[in-house]
């Protein structure tokens, strides 16, 4: 027999889970312009352009993004077609989005600092960067 306190801690559970979607549903319907970010344009599977405003990291002359959600269709878009633009300080232009690993993945993640409450309404989501070379 499953106790009050079991039925208790699932719905507590379902109803973060489902803030979490909604809260996802939100900020990609809404897609804020964040200061310093950029807008990236990524072809999908059938040549459709996606279009996402982003938050920015630069570090060492380098130029970084990040997916911070679970709904990331851009991101996996870029890697099967890292042929990306963005728009920069309202200048647009060619890059190469390159997903990073080992040291450089740790040094951006240790840069790449998202505060609790962010990280608890897009449900503790995984970051994965992406490096935005120049073409």
């Amino acid at each position: 027999m499953v106790t009050k306190m079991a039925w208790t801690i699932a719905y507590i559970l379902l109803g973060y889970v489902a803030f979490v979607a909604m809260a996802e549903g939100l900020i990609r319907f809404i897609q804020p312009d964040m200061a310093g970010g950029v807008t990236i344009f990524v072809k999908d599977g059938q040549g459709n352009e996606m279009k996402r405003n982003l938050a920015t990291l630069e570090h060492d002359g380098a130029l970084y993004i990040s997916s911070n959600h679970w709904l990331r269709s851009w991101y996996y878009a870029a890697l099967k077609n890292p042929d990306v633009e963005i728009i920069r300080e309202g200048v647009r232009g060619p890059y190469t989005a390159v997903p990073i690993e080992g040291a450089e993945r740790a040094t951006v993640s240790k840069l790449y600092r998202m505060g609790f409450v962010l990280r608890f309404i897009c449900g503790f989501a995984p970051s994965k960067f992406l490096r935005l070379d120049p073409r």
